[in-house]
């Protein structure tokens, strides 16, 4: 069959081929996903932590915050300020020209710390012929409303915090640094 024993070598046998492991190409697309055995990265700063751990409904509000993060912490806390400050006159001013105040729906240590707060601090600045004790009672019960509404008005200051730092903050600081 073979004349020389140089035929022989050179000749591959088919059944090994078929015996070999076999390569599978993935045709290369541009949207093929790689899989890889390791774990996805770890976020590098305390802030991409906490916005991991939020819901991926939440990132897209979250996002801004790695960006601006100082105006938009400097906007929530004008915002929760502001949002103490108004009702309190609004309520106080509500209490005591209608007469009517929520003090049974509270609870009795806010209206006392409250009144003996408010107490002590119109003593100090000598309004004691300004308001009168009914007055001191709607403010303290005013101040314990206001208390009341905090989980809801720290909710609406985390929802506007970034439409505030984007509407208010960030044009105010352009205008400081161009000067």
């Amino acid at each position: 069959m073979f004349s020389t024993s140089k035929q022989f070598i050179h000749l591959k046998p088919r059944l090994a081929t078929s015996l070999r492991p076999r390569r599978f190409v993935i045709p290369k697309t541009p949207f093929r996903r790689l899989v890889t055995t390791s774990s996805p990265p770890s976020p590098s700063s305390r802030t991409d932590r906490i916005i991991s751990k939020l819901p991926k409904s939440l990132h897209p509000y979250a996002k801004p915050l790695l960006t601006h993060p100082t105006s938009h912490l400097t906007s929530f806390l004008i915002l929760h300020e502001i949002s103490a400050i108004i009702p309190l006159f609004a309520f106080f001013a509500v209490f005591h020209i209608t007469s009517w105040n929520p003090a049974d729906l509270l609870p009795t240590e806010w209206v006392d710390s409250g009144y003996h707060r408010f107490k002590r601090y119109v003593e100090r600045k000598a309004w004691d012929g300004w308001i009168d004790a009914r007055g001191l009672l709607d403010l303290a019960i005013a101040w314990a409303v206001v208390k009341a509404l905090m989980p809801v008005r720290v909710l609406g200051s985390i929802w506007a915090a970034p439409w505030f730092a984007r509407r208010v903050i960030l044009p105010v600081v352009g205008l400081v640094k161009r000067r």
